[in-house]
């Protein structure tokens, strides 16, 4: 399984994906720049970022369906679990990546912008960190039943419903209002959620995978 994650290791190492990392940090100075409130810092900490973080696993499954990579690990001395738990793993470290701009980018507004206070920032972060991993494990599922390009399209229903309840809640709905909940129920109830999506997403993506090469 090593060879898989080196193998992935240097998809992410290559130029396109370094200015994809870039670009998040080119984005988010941008947007913090001219949204200098709670909103502005919730769309690039929660939805923004994590959107652009969970979307690694699209870039390595597209490179592989170009090799027929798929085909080709089948006369290696490596599992198909081995192959999706290599994909998963490399998915958390580019969302890890990602995940460590958002948290930079959240201090700046908790200690130069002072914005929100850090215990604030930092249930936003944690919210971030969550729902990529969540989308993660949905997005999974669609790229190993679909293929990496028809599958973008289940990335994008996803972004598209995740925007529309950002708008709805930058709108008509004061999303401070659930920070009054105690931190550690908020917590608690996001990791469940989110060991539930990695759980199935692994466990559905495998049986997909299985059924293709039985």
């Amino acid at each position: 399984m090593k060879a898989l994650i080196y193998k992935d290791l240097f998809i992410l190492k290559q130029k396109g994906q370094l200015l994809s990392l870039l670009s998040l940090v080119v984005t988010s100075v941008t947007i913090g720049y001219f949204f200098q409130n709670f909103y502005g810092l919730a769309l690039i900490v929660v939805l923004s970022i994590p959107v652009g973080g969970s979307a690694y696993l699209q870039v390595v499954m597209e490179k592989e369906e170009r090799t027929n990579f798929e085909k080709a690990y089948l006369s290696l001395p490596v599992t198909k679990q081995e192959v999706v738990l290599a994909r998963f793993i490399m998915g958390f470290i580019f969302l890890f990546l990602s995940m460590v701009v958002a948290f930079v980018y959240m201090l700046f507004f908790v200690y130069y912008l002072k914005v929100v206070s850090l215990d604030v920032g930092l249930m936003l972060w944690g919210a971030g960190m969550v729902f990529g991993t969540i989308l993660m494990a949905l997005n999974s599922v669609g790229y190993h039943l679909l293929g990496a390009k028809k599958g973008a399209f289940v990335y994008l229903v996803f972004t598209g419903v995740s925007i529309a309840i950002y708008l709805i809640a930058f709108f008509g709905f004061d999303m401070t209002s659930i920070l009054t909940m105690k931190p550690i129920y908020l917590l608690m109830i996001g990791i469940v959620i989110a060991m539930l999506c990695l759980l199935v997403g692994y466990f559905v993506s495998l049986k997909i995978l299985q059924r293709r090469y039985s």
